[in-house]
């Protein structure tokens, strides 16, 4: 994939999509009645072709073509207060003893801009047994943009990384009762992370650097190893909007597999079973740019890292409990505990990037409720609560990771037997948190951030549905 400073990358694991709207940066959405929802039952409810992104195994229960398309709409609101600080221990004097350099403000709002996460999906049944399907969703993503000249630029900068999932599935009714399903997933990827200097050009023009730090190298012996001098110089040439750390591919790919299980009690109740398996994606770059090649002088230089995204596992249940109501609910595992870091090189062995992660696997619970009004109108209602797969220590200032609630509503309107139209809306609440992130430029300072982070997001879905 790429090589890049330390932030660089952790941007990019922290992909997702609008860190207030799913764990770390797995997406949820996958359509709009799952949202009016708050996406329970997702592996038991088969409302419309969506199915092909959840539990394959549910498209045994249609009988004629059904196809959906449309969208969700996120709207997340993610503001970022907290000083940032940029030293070094060679400027330490009797008045600066912390060897202070350059203070500044981290405060951002709006952290991620509005963005539509896309859906479409086809079922066609065989014959009573078997069906096909068909889809593309967007399973993780993320876009973050702070302005150019933001003081904190070596932790937020412009992140925007998707991960479109393409899918071909089938089904098998295995008895009266029980069906499963499998998919095979193509997931094509791009990435582009962009880092700038910001406080550094304060720092670096600081007239501490050469009355108090150049001559302190200079009693160390150190004033040229590893041309050190010159770094300082092109250090002080820096200016806040000056771009340290640049990647991008545009063109990645991963593959992986998805199974899934569906067995009816009866009509009223039943159960589903659904997994995804877990994605290595390669993203490579042949002009990636690090901070600390920069100040020695060098350019850009190929490199590489591998994006480990996690398996997943569902278990849902639906339940019509009267002729017009129907309860259901979820319980999602995801296995971020296989994301333990990110490590990246350049194609000449050189360490490009190393920072532990650490991630926990998190679950997610979810119920629901769905009210027939009429033949024409469905209403639905939704509560989910979402763990943060990124301990505290570890957060970022792309998108912190936090606990958050869901709160849903949604409907479906019938215009005719065979179209109708999706709507839901959802509020994201995440907890606020504390972090700290600090980089090492070149060995010769550190800017530390103290964060303090809330997120919220509303969500907006609109979805069409067609049978034949």
């Amino acid at each position: 994939m790429t090589k890049f400073n330390k932030t660089l990358l952790a941007m990019t694991t922290l992909l997702v999509a609008s860190g207030a709207n799913a764990a770390a940066f797995q997406l949820a959405e996958v359509s709009t009645s799952g949202l009016g929802r708050a996406y329970a039952g997702e592996a038991a409810i088969a409302d419309n072709a969506a199915v092909v992104a959840t539990n394959p195994a549910l498209m045994s229960l249609f009988k004629t073509n059904q196809f959906s398309v449309g969208g969700v709409y996120v709207d997340s609101k993610i503001h970022m207060s907290g000083p940032v600080t940029v030293t070094s221990p060679l400027n330490r004097t009797p008045k600066n003893p912390t060897g202070t350099l350059a203070t500044g403000s981290a405060h951002y709002n709006n952290v991620v801009p509005g963005s539509l996460i896309p859906n479409m999906y086809f079922v066609a049944p065989i014959n009573d047994k078997f069906a096909i399907g068909g889809g593309m969703n967007v399973n993780f993503g993320l876009k973050s943009e702070y302005s150019n000249t933001y003081d904190a630029g070596v932790f937020g900068g412009t992140t925007d990384l998707s991960a479109i999932n393409l899918n071909l599935s089938g089904s098998y009714k295995v008895t009266q009762g029980l069906s499963a399903g499998f998919g095979l997933n193509a997931i094509y990827a791009k990435a582009e992370v962009q880092r700038r200097a910001g406080i550094l050009s304060d720092a670096a023009k600081n007239p501490d650097v050469m009355t108090v730090m150049l001559p302190n190298l200079k009693k160390m012996g150190l004033s040229t190893l590893n041309n050190t001098a010159a770094s300082l110089k092109r250090l002080r040439a820096l200016e806040k909007d000056s771009t340290i750390t640049h990647l991008q591919d545009k063109n990645a790919w991963g593959f992986g597999w998805n199974a899934g299980l569906m067995y009816e009690f009866n009509a009223n109740n039943r159960v589903g079973l659904a997994y995804h398996s877990k994605v290595d994606i390669d993203f490579e770059d042949d002009n990636a740019v690090r901070a600390s090649r920069t100040i020695r002088g060098q350019g850009s230089a190929a490199g590489g890292l591998t994006l480990r995204l996690p398996d997943y596992l569902e278990l849902s249940g639906f339940h019509q409990v009267t002729d017009n109501l129907a309860l259901h609910y979820s319980y999602k595992f995801t296995h971020w505990s296989r994301f333990k870091e990110l490590h990246a090189t350049f194609d000449d062995g050189e360490l490009a990037f190393h920072k532990d992660e650490k991630y926990r696997s998190n679950s997610r619970y979810a119920l629901g409720a769905t009210y027939n009004v009429n033949d024409k109108l469905t209403l639905r209602a939704g509560i989910a609560y979402d763990e943060a797969a990124a301990p505290t220590e570890h957060a970022s200032a792309s998108i912190p990771d936090t606990d958050r609630m869901w709160y849903s509503v949604g409907a479906t309107y019938k215009f005719t037997p065979n179209l109708s139209i999706d709507a839901g809306f959802a509020h994201l609440r995440g907890k606020k948190i504390h972090f700290t992130e600090n980089q090492s430029i070149g060995g010769l300072a550190t800017v530390t951030a103290n964060y303090t982070s809330k997120a919220s997001a509303n969500l907006y879905g609109l979805n069409l549905n067609y049978s034949f």
